[in-house]
């Protein structure tokens, strides 16, 4: 495998990561400002800094993946610790960025929509607190499920040595778990927690908004009354609709990857990367323009002007936005 066959290909890549990493980037250091600025540690704040790290990372180890493959280091006999790096890298933040917009949904749901009783009123009133702890025992439990991905290692090669290797096709093997691990388990329980449950969170509670962002639209225009709330609530609507539309898309590029190898296996692993850039750049737009001091300072970066510094506002007083 020659790395020069693809010199287009990494020039494309490394633009789709460049305008992935920077804009991540650029959000993660606004809203860190922001929240040292205010001394809080506000629930949105918390996630967007989340995703935006994630999807950092994910650009990047999905980068050193890919440009490994094309230049036939994974066609060594041992895989090289750099690999095996990019990989858990790669797969950790996959999880915290897809667990992050699943619990962002659910802090949506709970704070704009309507509830009775009080259970549920205890929960909507202590939702950030519970969200930050979810988001923190997310991360740990990140950490521990990937750990047979550090025993990651290339089946052995029935004899054929290094220099054969070398001299002969390069044909990529993949890459086994230690033998403690039971593939077939594992693997179940990976889907389950990357993409199944993701899903049944961000779904329910998406669709919940939607119904009462439509129940609380018609009763306005029925009583003739305007609430100053309403275009926030549409924005907090549309950005979690859309961040679960995106975590669709990716989903089903992956798995239009893994049905082709299955058969053709006409596309390469570089589909998963185009995925991964899209979902990365498409995730950080949404959250720029649907948070009012990230709009704020990509206004002024683009119109050479200071923008207008936020105002502070009491937990009580924010926007659901805040």
């Amino acid at each position: 495998m020659d790395f020069g066959e693809h010199i287009a290909e990494v020039c494309i890549m490394a633009a789709l990561v460049a305008i992935g990493v920077l804009w991540n980037a650029s959000n993660l250091v606004v809203i860190v400002q922001h929240l040292w600025k205010t001394s809080g540690y506000q629930t949105v704040g918390l996630i967007i800094s989340s995703i935006s790290v994630s999807n950092v990372f994910l650009e990047l180890s999905m980068l050193g993946i890919v440009v490994s493959v094309w230049a036939g280091m994974f066609c060594l006999t041992e895989l090289h610790p750099f690999h095996k790096a990019a990989i858990i890298v790669w797969t950790q933040s996959n999880c915290m960025s897809f667990w992050s917009i699943a619990w962002l949904s659910v802090y949506y749901c709970v704070k704009v929509t309507s509830v009775s009783g009080a259970l549920l009123g205890k929960l909507k009133r202590n939702i950030s607190p519970l969200i930050n702890a979810a988001l923190l025992l997310t991360t740990l439990c990140s950490f521990a499920v990937f750990v047979p991905f550090f025993g990651l290692h290339f089946p052995p090669r029935n004899g054929i040595v290094a220099n054969e290797t070398r001299n002969a096709t390069c044909t990529i093997d993949k890459v086994t778990f230690p033998a403690w691990v039971n593939v077939g388990i594992y693997g179940y329980f990976l889907v389950l927690i990357l993409c199944i449950v993701p899903l049944l969170v961000m779904l329910p509670t998406s669709l919940r908004l939607v119904a009462h962002l439509c129940r609380h639209t018609l009763a306005m225009n029925k009583s003739k009354n305007q609430f100053q709330g309403t275009d926030s609530y549409l924005l907090v609507c549309k950005l979690t609709v859309s961040l679960v539309g995106v975590y669709l898309i990716t989903l089903a590029i992956v798995c239009l990857f893994f049905i082709d190898q299955a058969a053709t296996k006409r596309f390469g692993f570089d589909i998963i990367a185009l995925g991964c850039s899209f979902y990365s750049i498409v995730t950080g737009i949404l959250l720029t323009v649907s948070n009012k001091y990230l709009k704020e300072k990509l206004w002024a970066v683009f119109c050479w002007r200071k923008s207008p510094g936020p105002v502070i506002t009491s937990q009580s007083e924010q926007s659901p936005l805040s």
